[in-house]
């Protein structure tokens, strides 16, 4: 079994995605017995008869899939309970704009509570005490509305809450949080513009307006939130100054999850950093690991710790493009320079059906954009970083190579902004495209798997036309 030599988790994950999109449907019983089924077929489907010892691997990873099928029903079964007059003491964990207000929520001994605010007149970090009724979430049926119980369920809250009252404790203790605000803070008063609002972007997940619809626009938005494409940089330039340190996978290990918990641990920085965490326990261990195992793997451990992550469009989108490109880079009979030249327009075409559906269509000059955009921001964003630290050190020249940075970004958006002006279109979302994109995701992982051409035919017309009546 080619797939359970490779990358048996990903077999897993075909399971738990293909039972999780029918769960309305099928129910827990049915839920189960698909994901089992599903993964069996695609280990089956892969079976070499030459290679032996393959069936106790076979079992363990259909138990594995039974765990993870039991877990994920209970927390989707389990109804999100809050108690209806609330009295308790919270942190607050985020503040984001919620249509023309803004919500808040706080971190209680009951849960995460929502808070609706017409201004974001709360801080990150601000301790509360905090007195009032709960509503629970609007649990929307499919295609009929905003689901708040699955959006809001993956991050941990439970109910809205009304408040009767809302007060600041006494003691204001430093956590996490509030560190994030007061870097956020730092970086909007004393940066330039530009300079500012990205690396608040890199540095705390906190995105300006204005700027996250400009990327949006330019088909860029995802080197804006922050992603596998941050957390890669900041491992490779630890990994770089950690080269001879002693017990090296360690201190990149906390430098790696203190990064992704100061950025609010996105679920795109949750996968990437779990895949880089599994990656450097193969290098501690001494035995090397299959980069779309790794994806898989970490993909696994988000669903079993919050199934609801599954309705997240930035977990979809991460997952898709984290495979397609583990699954090129593991294929490897691309020479360096077409791996990269097609690295764009493959990723374009993999989240091409849930990008165009959720968002109501993808930008065409992201095409182009993405060829080099990549590359400019692993190069601009670490630069604009040290140029920082230069300029708090007080060094005389800092702010003209503060000033230098800023003209970079400034110029980066002019060229954007061209390039949208000669190539205004966008893709809506359609059946054909949407199929193939599908397809493509199927036919890299089959090829990265070493299948041959008749069963990766199979896999990528029998998954293609699955995904597309399930999701789409």
């Amino acid at each position: 079994m080619t797939v359970l030599a490779r990358a048996p988790f990903l077999a897993v994950l075909a399971g738990l995605v293909v039972a999780m999109g029918v769960e309305e449907r099928a129910g827990a019983f049915g839920m189960t017995l698909l994901a089992l089924f599903v993964t069996a077929g695609i280990l089956l489907c892969s079976f070499i008869r030459e290679r032996g010892g393959q069936w106790p691997l076979f079992i363990l990873v259909l138990c594995l899939v039974l765990s993870a099928s039991a877990r994920i029903t209970f927390v989707l079964k389990r109804p999100l309970s809050c108690p209806l007059h609330v009295r308790a003491e919270g942190t607050v964990t985020e503040v984001r704009p919620w249509g023309r207000a803004h919500v808040a929520v706080l971190d209680t001994p009951h849960g995460g509570l929502l808070l609706r605010l017409p201004f974001a007149s709360l801080t990150e970090g601000t301790r509360l005490a905090a007195e009032g009724v709960s509503r629970p979430l609007r649990r929307s049926a499919r295609g009929e509305g905003f689901d708040e119980e699955r959006f809001w369920g993956a991050y941990g809250v439970v109910a809205w809450l009304s408040p009767s009252r809302l007060e600041p404790t006494l003691e204001q203790p430093w956590n996490i949080h509030r560190l994030r605000f007061e870097v956020s803070r730092f970086l909007v008063i004393h940066l330039p513009d530009r300079t500012g609002a990205y690396l608040r972007a890199a540095w705390t997940g906190q995105r300006d307006e204005a700027l996250n619809e400009a990327h949006r626009a330019w088909g860029t938005a995802h080197l804006l939130a922050v992603s596998g494409f941050h957390v890669g940089i900041v491992v490779l330039c630890a990994s770089s100054l950690l080269r001879r340190a002693r017990l090296r996978p360690l201190w990149i290990s906390l430098l790696l999850w203190g990064y992704v918990l100061l950025t609010g641990g996105a679920p795109s920085a949750l996968r990437a950093g779990l895949m880089i965490q599994a990656a450097l326990l193969g290098e501690l261990l001494g035995r090397p690991s299959s980069s779309v195992n790794s994806v898989a793997l970490a993909a696994v451990c988000l669903l079993c710790f919050s199934p609801r992550l599954f309705w997240n469009v930035g977990w979809r989108l991460s997952v898709l493009a984290a495979l397609v490109i583990a699954a090129m880079h593991e294929e490897g009979s691309l020479k360096r320079t077409w791996f990269w030249l097609g690295l764009s327009p493959a990723v374009w075409l993999a989240t091409f059906p849930q990008a165009a559906y959720v968002f109501e269509g993808v930008p065409l000059a992201g095409l182009l954009l993405n060829l080099f955009a990549p590359g400019f921001f692993a190069f601009a964003l670490p630069l604009a970083s040290l140029v920082v630290v230069l300029y708090l050190m007080g060094l005389p020249w800092a702010p003209w190579l503060l000033e230098a940075v800023e003209g970079a970004f400034i110029l980066w958006e002019k060229l954007a902004d061209l390039l949208l002006g000669i190539i205004p279109w966008s893709v809506a979302w359609g059946p054909f495209l949407s199929w193939c994109g599908t397809g493509f995701v199927f036919l890299c992982l089959c090829r990265a798997m070493r299948l041959p051409w008749l069963r990766t035919l199979w896999l990528m017309l029998l998954g293609s036309l699955t995904a597309f009546l399930i999701f789409l």
